[in-house]
C-alpha cells in the first residue's frame, strides 16, 4: 500500500519493541497475584483431566471433544504444556496468557509496518491494540486462552499473507491456509480469516474483482465452512444455542445492530466496561438509533470503496466480518456482547484512526503533536487497563463488577448467589438468587443454581422445587444431576437412578453419576448392576477413594475378598490419612480371616471415630 505519509524520526523498531514489551508489563503487572474464575476456568482447566499429561486418551480427548460449548484442541493442547509446567498454579496460565498477548502486539506492530511505510503508526497501532482495557478480558481471564491462541495464529496468517501479496507463491499461500487451520482449532470465531484476507487486500490496493483474489482463499473458505458447522454443533451439545429464542426478527436486527455500533464507541470511550452485556428487556429508541448509525458506516463504505480510500475502507470490512459472527444472528450464550470479541475486530478500528489522525496532523507539519496525543492516549489507556485488572484478582471482585455496572442483571445477581453459596455465606446467596429469579423468572440457571443453595440449606423439598422449575424451563444436565444427587439422599433409589440415566445420556463419561446409580442399585439389592457402575466411576475417575471403597465393599459382600482388599489398598494409597479406607479394609481383612485390627487402630488415628467401637469388638485381648 502506497501510503501518504513519509518516514520520521521516530522509526526506530528495536525501541518501539522495547517500548510495547515494557508497557505490557507494567498495565498487566497485577495478573502475576491472580488466580482463576471459578467462571470456565474450572471446566478449563482447574476440573479438566483431559489436560493432565499426553497420553494417547488426552490427545485423543482434545480432538473428539467440546469444551464449555467450543471446539478448540490446540487451546486444550496449550492448557496441558501449562500444566506440565506449573500444574495447577495459576501463575503459569497467566504468564502464557499474557506472552501469548505481547507476541501479537509484536507481530500486529510487524503487520502494520508491512501496510504502510512510517513504524511510529505501527508502534501506536500496536500500542493501543497492547493497552487497551477492553483486551483485559482476553489477557487477564485464563478461560479466554483461546482468543489469544486463536490471535496469535490469526495474525501471523495476516502478515505472512502481506508477503504473498507482494511475492506470490504456492509454498505462502499454503502457509496462510495452515495458519488459518490453526487459528480455527484454537477458536472458532478464525472461520472469518479468508474475508480478513480480502481487507488486507483492500488495504494493499489490490484489484478484489480479480478471480484470482478468490480462488487463491477458497480452500480457506472451505474450512471455514466446516469448522463452522462444527462451532455451532458444539454450541448446540452445550445447550448454549437460543437462550433468547423469544426475540422476533425485528429485535434480532435491532440489537445486533446496537452491538455493532457499541463495540466502536467502546474502543473510542472504554468506560462502564463489563464481563456481560445483558440483552435489551425491550427494544428502544437507543436501537433504531443504532440502527441508522450502522448502516451510515455501511453506506460510509460504499463512498470510501469509489472515492478509494483504501485505509478506511478494509478498516471497516476488517471490523465488520469478524464482529458479524458474534452479533447474535444466530444466539448463543445468555449476553449481547462480550469484551473480548473485540480483541481481532478491534484492529479494523484502531489502525484508520491512527493512520488518519499521523496522516491529517503530517500535512500541516505537526507529526509530532500526533506522536504527544498517541502517547497521552497510551498513558491513559495504561491506567484504565492497570485499574480494570482488579477485577480479575479474585471471584468476588469479577462478579460484582458486572452487578455494579448492571445491578439488574439476572445473571449477574445469580452468579454472585453461586459465589455465595460455594463460600457458605447463604442469606448473602439467597437474596441474590430471589434477585434473579424475580428479574428472569424463565432463567434456568438462575433456578439451578437456587436449587444447589437450598440443597447446602439442606432445604430439601425447597432445593426440589427449583431443581424442577429448572429442568421445566430446560433440559439442564446440571440439574438432573443435583436431583439425583437429591434423590439418592432421601431414599427414592429409583428416581434417582432415572435422573442419572439422563445425565450419562449426555455425558457418558461422567463417573459421578455412574457412582450415584450404582449407590442406588446397590439401595435397590442389585449387588451386579452396582458393581457393574462402580467399575464405570473407577474408569473415568481412578483418583476418586470413595469409588475405590464402594466397589470394594461390593466385592466383599460378593465374598471375592483379594479384589475387595486390592480396590480399598488403592484407596488407602490415594488418601493416606483418611481414616474410612483404613476402616473398611479393616472390616474387610476380618471378613477374610485377617487380622484388621492395625487398620482399625489407624483409621481411629485419622480421626474415624466409628473404629473405635470395631477395636473394643474385634481387638479385646
Amino acid at each position: 500500500m502506497t501510503a501518504s505519509v513519509p518516514k520520521n524520526k521516530f522509526d526506530n523498531s528495536w525501541l518501539h519493541i522495547s517500548v510495547l514489551i515494557v508497557a505490557i508489563l507494567v498495565a498487566y503487572s497485577k495478573i502475576f497475584h491472580a488466580g482463576f474464575i471459578s467462571w470456565d476456568d474450572n471446566e478449563y482447566v482447574v476440573h479438566n483431566k483431559d489436560i493432565s499429561g499426553f497420553r494417547l486418551e488426552n490427545i485423543s480427548a482434545w480432538f473428539s471433544r467440546f469444551y464449555v460449548g467450543n471446539y478448540h484442541p490446540l487451546t486444550i493442547f496449550s492448557y496441558s504444556i501449562d500444566h506440565l509446567i506449573g500444574g495447577a498454579k495459576p501463575f503459569v496460565y497467566h504468564f502464557t496468557n499474557l506472552l501469548l498477548h505481547t507476541g501479537n502486539v509484536i507481530i500486529l506492530y510487524t503487520f502494520i509496518n508491512r501496510l504502510q511505510p512510517q513504524k511510529v503508526i505501527g508502534l501506536f497501532v500496536a500500542l493501543l491494540f497492547a493497552l487497551h482495557p477492553v483486551q483485559t478480558e482476553s489477557v487477564s481471564w485464563v478461560a479466554e486462552r483461546k482468543t489469544l491462541l486463536c490471535a496469535f495464529f490469526y495474525l501471523l496468517a495476516l502478515l505472512q499473507y502481506t508477503g504473498y501479496v507482494a511475492k506470490p507463491s504456492v509454498k505462502k499461500i499454503v502457509a496462510v491456509t495452515l495458519l488459518g487451520v490453526a487459528a480455527v482449532l484454537s477458536k472458532g470465531v478464525a472461520v472469518a480469516l479468508p474475508l480478513s484476507l480480502i481487507a488486507v487486500d483492500l488495504w494493499m490496493q489490490r484489484d478484489i474483482k480479480t478471480r484470482k483474489v478468490w480462488l487463491e482463499k477458497m480452500p480457506l473458505f472451505n474450512i471455514s465452512v466446516v469448522m463452522g458447522i462444527v462451532a455451532v454443533r458444539a454450541q448446540a451439545a452445550e445447550k448454549m444455542l437460543d437462550l433468547h429464542a423469544g426475540q422476533n426478527f425485528l429485535n434480532t436486527i435491532l440489537f445486533a445492530a446496537d452491538a455493532y455500533v457499541q463495540y466502536i464507541a467502546h474502543i473510542f470511550v472504554p468506560v462502564n466496561l463489563s464481563v456481560i452485556y445483558p440483552y435489551p428487556r425491550e427494544a428502544g429508541a437507543m436501537d433504531y438509533l443504532c440502527l441508522a448509525l450502522a448502516v451510515g458506516i455501511l453506506v460510509l463504505a460504499v463512498v470510501a470503496w469509489r472515492k478509494k480510500w483504501h485505509v478506511l475502507l478494509g478498516g471497516i470490512v476488517f471490523y465488520s466480518v469478524n464482529i458479524a459472527l458474534v452479533l447474535q444472528f444466530v444466539p448463543f450464550g445468555e449476553c449481547l456482547m462480550a469484551d473480548r470479541y473485540l480483541y481481532i475486530a478491534g484492529i479494523g478500528i484502531i489502525f484508520p484512526s491512527v493512520y488518519y489522525l499521523f496522516a491529517g496532523l503530517q500535512k500541516v507539519s505537526r507529526s509530532i503533536i500526533a506522536v504527544i496525543a498517541g502517547a497521552a492516549l497510551a498513558l491513559t489507556l495504561l491506567v484504565l487497563t492497570f485499574l480494570r485488572n482488579d477485577i480479575w484478582l479474585s471471584d468476588l471482585d469479577f462478579f460484582t463488577s458486572i452487578l455494579n455496572t448492571f445491578p439488574n442483571s439476572a445473571v449477574a445477581h445469580y452468579s454472585v448467589g453461586a459465589l455465595y453459596t460455594r463460600t457458605g455465606q447463604y442469606e448473602v446467596a439467597e437474596i441474590h438468587l430471589d434477585k434473579a429469579v424475580q428479574l428472569e423468572p424463565g432463567n434456568f440457571k438462575a433456578w439451578y443454581d437456587k436449587g444447589l443453595l437450598h440443597l447446602r440449606q439442606g432445604r430439601v423439598a425447597d432445593a426440589l422445587q427449583a431443581l424442577n422449575q429448572c429442568i421445566s424451563i430446560r433440559d439442564y444436565t446440571k440439574a438432573y444431576f443435583s436431583r439425583a444427587m437429591l434423590y439418592q439422599g432421601t431414599g427414592r433409589p429409583a428416581l434417582a437412578i432415572a435422573d442419572a440415566d439422563r445425565v450419562l445420556a449426555e455425558q457418558p463419561n461422567n463417573a459421578r453419576a455412574y457412582y450415584i446409580k450404582a449407590d442406588c442399585l446397590e439401595q435397590q439389592g442389585n449387588i451386579q448392576g452396582a458393581l457393574e457402575n462402580y467399575e464405570w466411576a473407577v474408569t473415568y475417575e481412578n483418583t476418586e477413594p470413595l469409588f475405590y471403597i464402594r466397589r470394594g465393599l461390593v466385592l466383599a459382600k460378593m465374598n471375592r475378598y483379594a479384589p475387595a482388599l486390592n480396590d480399598l489398598n488403592r484407596a488407602v494409597s490415594i488418601n493416606r490419612s483418611g481414616g474410612e479406607a483404613l476402616y473398611y479394609r479393616g472390616m474387610v481383612k476380618y471378613r477374610a480371616g485377617q487380622s484388621p485390627c492395625e487398620d482399625f487402630q489407624a483409621a481411629l488415628k485419622n480421626g474415624f471415630k466409628e473404629a473405635d467401637a470395631a477395636i473394643a469388638k474385634f481387638c479385646a485381648h
